[in-house]
């Protein structure tokens, strides 16, 4: 059980931390106004309503899940090589580290979609 966002972020693997660590700080430069909040046992960054973007981890992979469905199921549909998904989560391969950069672009299209008003 995590009782913060650091005890998380310590359970990675080194390269997990350092995709973490990537992702938090393009969020911080770019997305500001969102902090980082332990929800359900993740790191999470409450957009609005009942959108997240939530980070997770593995031993292969880094991921992001996101209440934004319509949103993941459209990447999906473009069938990027390597890229696998959950119901609500894009889990980015590291073994492909161009993944960093979609989970970088799936930050920034979930926030504009929420503030465009195209997701609630």
């Amino acid at each position: 059980m995590f009782k913060s966002v650091d005890a998380y972020r310590d359970s990675l693997s080194e390269t997990g931390k350092s995709w973490f660590d990537a992702v938090v700080s393009h969020m911080t430069k770019h997305h500001p106004k969102y902090s980082l909040v332990l929800s359900y046992q993740r790191p999470t960054y409450k957009l609005v309503g009942k959108i997240f973007l939530m980070l997770g981890g593995g031993a292969e992979h880094f991921s992001i899940y996101t209440t934004d469905f319509d949103y993941v199921s459209n990447l999906k549909d473009k069938n990027i090589k390597g890229l696998k998904f959950g119901k609500s989560a894009v889990l980015f391969q590291f073994k492909y580290p161009e993944h960093l950069k979609l989970a970088f672009q799936m930050t920034d299209d979930v926030i504009s979609r929420v503030q465009s008003g195209t997701v609630q």
